[in-house]
C-alpha cells in the first residue's frame, strides 16, 4: 500500500514537472514572437506617434509623401488625419496606395504569398489579424496599435485622390517575366491565403520579392506622377516605397 501511495507521488511530481516545462516552453514561444515582432515594429516606426512630411520640388510640380504604415498607433493616424485636412485645403491631391486584384483569384493570391512570404490580408480581415495568425495569435503587442483606417476616415477624399497601385496579377506578370514561374506545390494549396502556407519553410528571396512589391510599384507611382497635369500632389504611400520614389525622382531634377 505504501508503495502504492510512493508510486503516485511519483506520477504526481512527474506531471506536474511536465505541465510546469509544457508552461514555460508555452511562455517562452510566446515571448519570442512578441520580441520579434516588437523589434521589428520598432524598426519600421510603427509605434512612432509622430508623422513626418517630406517635400521635393522641380518647376513644375510640388510633391508631399506621407509615409504611412499599415499599422499604427491611433495617435499617429490622427496627425496623419491633421496633415491630410491641411493639405486638401492648399489644393492638394492625392495618390493612394492599394494593390488592386480579384480577391477570388486563388492562384494569383498563393503565388503572391509564395514569392512574398506573407499571407494576403482579405478585404476587412486586416494586418493585425494577419500578423496574429501567422503567430498563432500569440503575440503581445508593446503598445495599442490598430490597422490603418480607411482613406475616407483619413479624410481623403475621393473626388481629390486616386489610386495609383498596380494589380496583383501585374505583380506576378512582372515577377515571373524578370525570375521565371512561380510554381505552386501541393502544400501551397492546404493553407488559405489568408494565413501562413503550410508548405517547410523555405527562406524567401528578398531581394526579387522587394523587386516586384516594392521598386516595380514605385515606377508606377512615377510615371502616374509625370504624366499628372496638377501640380500639388500628396503621395500617401507605405514608408518603404518612399526611398525608392524620392531616389528616382532626385535623378530627374527633383530637390
Amino acid at each position: 500500500m505504501v508503495h502504492i501511495i510512493c508510486m503516485c507521488t511519483i506520477s504526481k511530481k512527474t506531471s506536474m514537472k511536465k505541465i510546469i516545462i509544457i508552461i514555460l516552453f508555452l511562455f517562452i514561444a510566446i515571448s519570442c514572437n512578441s520580441y520579434k515582432v516588437n523589434l521589428a515594429f520598432n524598426l519600421m516606426g510603427i509605434y512612432n506617434d509622430t508623422a513626418k512630411l517630406d517635400k521635393l520640388k522641380n518647376n513644375n510640380k510640388e510633391v508631399v509623401f506621407i509615409p504611412i504604415h499599415h499599422i499604427g498607433t491611433k495617435p499617429f493616424y490622427a496627425e496623419v488625419k491633421k496633415k491630410i485636412d491641411s493639405l486638401e485645403n492648399l489644393g492638394f491631391h492625392f495618390y493612394t496606395e492599394k494593390i488592386k486584384g480579384d480577391v477570388k483569384d486563388t492562384i494569383a493570391l498563393l503565388k503572391l504569398r509564395k514569392f512574398s512570404g506573407i499571407p494576403f490580408s482579405k478585404k476587412n480581415s486586416g494586418y493585425i489579424k494577419m500578423i496574429d495568425s501567422m503567430y498563432n495569435g500569440k503575440v503581445k503587442y508593446k503598445k495599442e496599435v490598430i490597422d490603418q483606417p480607411s482613406y475616407s476616415a483619413l479624410g481623403i477624399d475621393s473626388l481629390k485622390s486616386k489610386n495609383v497601385d498596380v494589380t496583383i496579377n501585374e505583380m506576378i506578370t512582372y515577377y515571373e517575366s524578370k525570375y521565371g514561374e512561380i510554381k505552386l506545390e501541393k502544400c501551397d494549396y492546404e493553407n488559405p491565403n489568408n494565413k501562413k502556407s503550410s508548405c517547410k519553410v523555405k527562406p524567401v528571396d528578398k531581394k526579387k520579392g522587394d523587386d516586384a512589391i516594392i521598386n516595380f510599384r514605385n515606377k508606377h507611382v512615377i510615371e502616374e506622377l509625370l504624366k499628372d497635369k496638377n501640380d500639388k500632389i500628396v503621395i500617401v504611400y507605405g514608408a518603404k516605397h518612399f526611398i525608392g520614389i524620392k531616389e528616382e525622382l532626385l535623378k530627374i531634377g527633383y530637390k
